[in-house]
């Protein structure tokens, strides 16, 4: 469910996972994919909502925001974790692995992360928006 706009993007609201209300250190990480062609870009989106449906399967994931921008034909997520490993886990997860084979050929997956001392969910989603509007285009 996509509900708030910060500039040109579209966010979904915040889910929270299975070790959400677990003090400590987190790893953030900002995933964002660069379609090549628009018409990918609906798919690709669904793909990543339905994986957030499942985050509560998910051992170690803190919480998850996914966000959209048509404009420049670019989706992706904002995601804490415990551990990085935790992270790690869930790129070898296999919902996740069939959406990255079935869409490779589509487009450029970047990202960026780092870790806090604490989930400070207000800060953690500016810096996130930082991160995504001073993001330039690999290449």
């Amino acid at each position: 469910m996509l509900s708030i706009f910060t500039r040109r993007f579209l966010w979904s609201k915040f889910k929270e996972g299975p070790a959400g209300r677990t003090p400590g250190e987190v790893f953030v990480i900002v995933t964002h994919f660069q379609a090549e062609r628009l018409r990918d870009l609906p798919g690709i989106a669904h793909s990543s909502y339905s994986l957030r449906q499942r985050w509560p399967e998910l051992p170690g994931a803190v919480g998850v925001w996914t966000w959209l921008d048509w404009r420049n034909k670019r989706v992706g997520s904002v995601s804490i974790w415990k551990r990085e490993q935790d992270m790690r886990a869930f790129l070898r997860w296999e919902p996740h692995v069939k959406i990255i084979r079935r869409y490779r050929r589509a487009g450029v997956t970047t990202s960026v992360s780092w870790t806090s001392e604490t989930f400070d969910r207000r800060a953690t989603h500016a810096r996130a928006v930082q991160e995504l509007s001073n993001w330039k285009q690999p290449g």
